[in-house]
């Protein structure tokens, strides 16, 4: 085979490169690469029908220049008509499609250098007008292509399109629109009626309303652009826009199928939990989506996104509410609905404090906005058997967001359950403790209090990286047990010593009647207060006990703020208590015996040895503590470690820290002043 000379335009450096190609593949010639050290093995790539070339190791690409013509080949020789500049957030420009004459697109990017690069590699396709969109408080109309929207802008409306014509609608544009009111117009063809309805399908549950919008007195073919050059004018698109019915997605036939091809590709999942749901409903024995659109009610069966039809998992074993939620009003008195949610608690609940009944009303209001927060308390109800601890987990469970009981609970059931329903877990007699105790079931646990505590899992159905899932645990908990737990899990608590009942009438059955009024009316709070933003407020305790309780102490703001200073009070009450049981633990001990060992004799220095047998002088061989976890919780406290001169290793007394440790255990010295009397 002969070979062939070709004359390649060269756009960066505008001229023109001539190479010689020594054999064909298929209807393509191969040459070496004029444009890098391309001197043995040819990658250069020339289609000859095309006229277009492309090397495939310096990824040099480009048109051929053909003297036929006198000009380049395609947009070098074309008439461009139009240019459409695409923006990304920030209204910098990342590519531009070009409009030729007769019709005709091509898209091309900023070379950096004032040139352009004729194709889209390494571009994320965003929609037209990027900024307008996100910026937008009216209606966003979509439309077919850029020549619409121009035509749109110019009457002064906001407008967009998805880049390279019908059918290229990304899943990716639908963040962009989150939240907004949406009017399709399609072209009057059957593609462009399909492609709004793909639009419309990936859009809805999304956007905040989709409307669909057919124009009157079109031809087949004919669009928006058509319509304005009969001589149709903004008043009248507007009175169109106001009439416009809202967009339904088709629906399917008992065999799932509809018998058009715009659904044809649908794939059914399951999903319980789907952006902007307020609730599920059991409507025809069947779990719906509950949502609150434009200050109005919608029970959806299902939503579509992303060529995928996804409804709620049936059977849930959780509290899910009558289909007669949509005849409430929006409207509520919720200080009222806080002293009946209270009022309900005392009815079937002894708790040990006054002060209590307040807490759990406000954990249950945090629970149906729990979206807004960081970290849920966990509820900890502890006492001997009888005392009223399950049936603290019953009203709970009565009462709170997506509440769901387990009397056993293993690693998978917790992780997967919070992961795909996000319940509010309440769990009755737990071991985690001990022998026997469950301690992966623990390490679970003590992250579910705040977002972002990922535990990770294997999964050996995938390979590499991909076996590695991880899974987000946070979710509003309660435990209900007869069993210690964890020092790490139990400062995440709040904890509820409970007693024998002295009052025998709240044993009796709890009224499902008012227990769902309650439910519902929460849930009109959850529609009100989803979208808003939570009140400020400042620090109410330091360190853990105010990241458990803050979120309360907000919702407390929102709902009954004449009781602030109470809250207050019930706070530092909690940790007064805890700054006692601080001062009687074994660190407390610790510090005692440190304090001790260093005034009798004089040194800056101990051995483990003697800290252990002070703490074990008064108690029996089976409660002497190790030597070992001496040791470890030593140097918990701060103290480091040096060997003495007869070679024993012992630890440093450095009294800086050692007046620190006294201070935060309250403890005092026997022949001087304590500090804090001192203060």
């Amino acid at each position: 085979m002969k070979s062939r000379i070709f004359h390649l335009w060269d756009n960066q450096e505008r001229r023109i490169v001539s190479v010689e190609a020594t054999k064909k593949e298929g209807k393509n010639w191969i040459a070496l690469c004029p444009f890098h050290p391309d001197k043995n093995r040819p990658n250069l790539c020339i289609d000859e029908e095309k006229e277009k070339y492309h090397c495939f190791t310096c990824n040099r690409s480009g048109f051929l220049y053909n003297p036929k013509y006198g000009k380049l080949k395609y947009s070098y020789h074309r008439n461009i008509a139009a240019t459409y500049d695409y923006k990304d957030e920030k209204g910098k420009l990342i590519y531009q499609v070009v409009r030729y004459k007769p019709k005709g697109f091509s898209q091309r990017r900023p070379d950096g250098n004032g040139d352009w690069i004729w194709n889209m590699k390494g571009v994320n396709p965003v929609p037209y007008h990027l900024p307008e969109i996100i910026q937008a408080i009216e209606p966003v109309l979509i439309v077919e292509g850029e020549k619409d929207v121009e035509n749109l802008r110019r009457m002064g409306f906001t407008a967009t399109t998805s880049p390279m014509g019908v059918g290229k609608w990304r899943e990716s544009y639908n963040e962009y629109l989150k939240g907004k009111k949406v009017i399709l117009i399609p072209d009057h063809d059957k593609p462009g009626n399909q492609h709004c309805q793909n639009i419309g399908q990936s859009l809805w549950g999304i956007a905040k309303n989709v409307k669909w919008l057919e124009l009157p007195g079109l031809e087949e073919k004919e669009d928006i652009s058509d319509w304005i050059e009969k001589g149709n004018i903004k008043e009248k698109l507007l009175q169109l826009i106001k009439e416009a019915p809202d967009f339904i997605p088709e629906k399917y036939d008992e065999r799932g199928r509809t018998g058009k091809s715009v659904n044809s590709i649908l794939k059914d999942r399951t999903k319980s939990i789907v952006p902007n749901l307020i609730h599920l409903v059991g409507e025809n024995d069947k779990t719906k989506y509950l949502f609150c659109k434009g200050g109005q009610w919608h029970i959806e069966e299902y939503i579509v996104n992303d060529n995928r039809r996804y409804s709620p998992k049936q059977n849930l074993p959780i509290k899910i509410l009558n289909p007669n939620i949509i005849k409430r009003s929006l409207n509520l008195d919720i200080s009222r609905l806080a002293t009946e949610i209270d009022a309900f608690i005392k009815s079937y609940l002894e708790m040990p404090f006054d002060s209590d009944y307040l807490v759990l009303s406000m954990w249950v209001f945090h629970t149906y906005i729990i979206e807004k927060f960081n970290t849920t308390p966990i509820l900890y109800f502890y006492g001997v058997k009888e005392t009223g601890k399950s049936r603290a987990g019953e009203v709970l469970s009565e009462l709170a967001f997506r509440a769901q009981r387990l009397t056993s609970l293993t690693e998978a059931t917790l992780f997967r359950s919070v992961e795909l329903f996000k319940p509010a877990l309440i769990i009755d007699e737990i071991k985690l403790l001990g022998k026997g105790g469950n301690q992966g079931l623990a390490d679970l646990i003590k992250t579910t209090y705040k977002r972002g505590l990922k535990v990770s899992r294997i999964n050996l159905n995938k390979y590499g990286e991909d076996q590695i899932e991880y899974y987000d645990t946070f979710t509003p908990l309660v435990i209900c047990t007869t069993e210690s737990i964890p020092d790490i899990i139990e400062s995440r608590c709040i904890l509820f010593i409970m007693q024998k009942n002295s009052n025998p009438q709240i044993e009796r059955k709890i009224d499902m009647k008012w227990a769902n009024d309650l439910r519902e009316r929460l849930t009109v709070f959850r529609a009100n207060y989803m979208s808003l933003e939570l009140p400020e407020a400042q620090y109410i305790a330091r360190g853990r006990l105010n990241e458990i309780m803050f979120p309360l102490y907000q919702s407390l703001l929102i709902t009954e703020t004449e009781r602030k200073s109470e809250f207050i009070d019930i706070v530092k009450q909690i940790q007064k208590n805890k700054n006692n049981e601080d001062g009687m633990g074994l660190e407390a001990e610790i510090v005692k015996a440190i304090d001790d060992e260093c005034r009798e004799s004089k040194e800056r220095q101990f051995l483990t040895q003697a800290i252990s047998k002070r703490l074990n002088e008064f108690r029996s061989e089976n409660e002497a503590i190790s030597d070992r976890v001496v040791n470890n919780r030593i140097r918990r406290l701060g103290f480091h470690k040096k060997r003495f001169n007869n070679g024993r290793m012992g630890f440093r007394i450095n009294m800086e820290r050692l007046r620190c440790l006294k201070s935060k255990y309250q403890i005092g010295d026997k022949t001087e002043p304590s500090e804090a009397s001192e203060a």
